[in-house]
């Protein structure tokens, strides 16, 4: 667990020593952060983070504004936001416990926003500027998820791999199922084409079994019509030479 609330308890209450240590001159501003951390202790964080704009408005370097308006918006869980005003806080930041408090919370907003490795970081630039429990027990919690979701991230890529690898096989299944019914009905349209052939073979084998026994008949008919007619003229000519000569009377 993130101990967020005593950072900010602790980095508000040192933002508020900062300003009230600051002298008397620009009034304005150092009234809209006081009116902001007395929001801000109401839990009034929106009205708070107006208050901070408005002194911003009016100084914009003012960094105690600009700390207490990243605190303002983390409480409303507006991270992002929340670290843009932490970096800015650290960068300008002159002593090193502020720095530490900031590079504290900008891991904060980090860790909650699920930048594990960008939070690592912040929690060692803490560390560096100004040891504290709470930072090295943040930075081993923060290297934790890291490593968790790198290897979540590891394990989604295998199962992703699987999957393309199932889907790749289904595929594949699919495509032999359709080639075998493919060849199946190509096999089927074969033997049908073949059985087809044999009708129409045996039908035209039928008819020229059909045209041949009618030339058949016809040459048989012609045959007996000649032979009839060989035996006439053969019946004819031996009548001739069997006819009884007559003698003359003379």
């Amino acid at each position: 667990m993130i101990h967020k609330t005593n950072i900010l308890n602790i980095s508000f209450i040192t933002i508020m020593t900062l300003v009230f240590s600051q002298s008397a001159y620009c009034q304005k501003e150092k009234s809209e952060v006081r009116s902001g951390n007395r929001d801000f202790n109401k839990d009034n964080y929106h009205d708070a983070e107006i208050k901070y704009r408005k002194a911003l408005e009016e100084k914009p370097l003012m960094i105690e504004a600009e700390f207490n308006l990243g605190n303002s918006l983390y409480m409303q869980e507006n991270y992002s936001e929340a670290a843009l005003s932490y970096l800015a806080t650290a960068e300008r930041a002159e002593n090193n416990k502020l720095k530490s408090s900031s590079f504290y919370n900008l891991g904060n907003s980090f860790y909650k926003e699920g930048k594990y490795a960008e939070a690592v970081a912040a929690y060692k630039e803490s560390l560096r500027k100004l040891p504290t429990d709470e930072a090295r027990y943040n930075l081993e919690m923060a290297k934790k998820m890291l490593q968790q979701n790198g290897q979540d991230q590891q394990q989604s890529d295998e199962n992703k791999e699987s999957d393309q690898s199932q889907e790749q096989e289904g595929q594949n299944s699919q495509n032999q199922e359709e080639q075998g019914k493919n060849e199946q009905s190509e096999q089927q349209q074969a033997q049908q084409d073949e059985s087809k052939g044999g009708e129409e073979k045996e039908q035209q084998q039928a008819q020229q079994v059909e045209i041949s026994e009618e030339d058949a008949e016809r040459i048989l008919e012609a045959l007996k019509n000649e032979e009839q007619q060989t035996m006439s003229r053969i019946l004819e000519q031996k009548h001739k030479d069997q006819k009884v000569k007559i003698d003359k009377d003379w």
